[in-house]
């Protein structure tokens, strides 16, 4: 287990930054509430058409709501697409070991009470982390040592298929796959979430102009969290009630803090 010389003393949340790999990239900020009871954990992936020039930045000012509200929370970069050993397959290979690094972090975390958020391909990033125990032996990211009960799709790309067929994001998932559907479809066939793995909850504004919220609609099963009015970055916002409507529906309305 990894030891962490920071005790809590004054009731303040502490902000941990740790690496789980050896790249420059494979680094997140871990952020603990207040308090020595076990918290439960949100982990927090970026989007970005899984290309570089983005990064966790995006998803801090949420990380920091989820965590005052009494979430341990794990925001978390990775290698993309431009970036040396982004793409297939270690973009989604950098978002496994993130995710089962939370097992040697010794802090009072609750693994089994986990919750990944992804924003647009972080979206889809999500969806696949929530049901990697479904992939075949040997695939990347077969095997989860942490497995997430519930996976909140924000502007989410859902289905790379689909994706791929109408060129969403300029072949944004051709660049990660490396190629059409048919040019390595065993790449589309491990990087393509079940959508039903898990619990999962859909946030999408119908002003969407990247990611059309039609792609929200291919998760039927899904708890729908919609705005007529919310815009691609909107949910984003930790005041925004898209947000707001999410904390809500993970418990985590009012802050745990005492």
């Amino acid at each position: 287990m990894e030891e962490n010389p920071n005790v809590d003393e004054v009731g303040l949340s502490r902000l941990i930054p740790l690496s789980y790999g050896d790249d420059p990239l494979q680094v997140g900020d871990l952020r603990i509430p207040p308090g020595k009871d076990t918290h439960p954990v949100v982990v927090l992936i970026h989007g970005g058409f899984w290309r570089s020039g983005f990064d966790k930045s995006l998803m801090t000012l949420l990380a920091e709501d989820a965590t005052e509200r009494g979430a341990a929370t794990w925001n978390v970069e990775y290698r993309s697409v431009g970036d040396p050993g982004g793409g297939y397959p270690g973009t989604l290979l950098d978002i496994a070991r993130a995710i089962d690094h939370l097992a040697q972090v010794d802090e009072p975390l609750d693994l089994d009470d986990v919750t990944v958020i992804g924003h647009s391909a972080g979206g889809h990033l999500a969806l696949w982390a929530g049901s990697r125990s479904l992939l075949a032996p040997g695939d990347p990211g077969a095997s989860p040592v942490v497995e997430p009960h519930t996976v909140v799709a924000q502007a989410a790309v859902v289905d790379l298929y689909k994706a791929a067929e109408t060129n969403l994001g300029f072949s944004a998932v051709e660049a990660l796959l490396g190629g059409e559907p048919d040019e390595v479809p065993d790449h589309y066939r491990v990087a393509q979430p079940v959508l039903d793995a898990q619990r999962v909850v859909a946030v999408h504004g119908r002003y969407d102009q990247v990611v059309p919220i039609s792609q929200s609609g291919l998760l039927p099963e899904a708890i729908g969290i919609f705005s007529d009015t919310g815009t691609h970055f909107d949910v984003l916002d930790p005041h925004h009630d898209l947000w707001l409507r999410t904390m809500a529906e993970l418990g985590l309305e009012a802050s745990n803090q005492p």
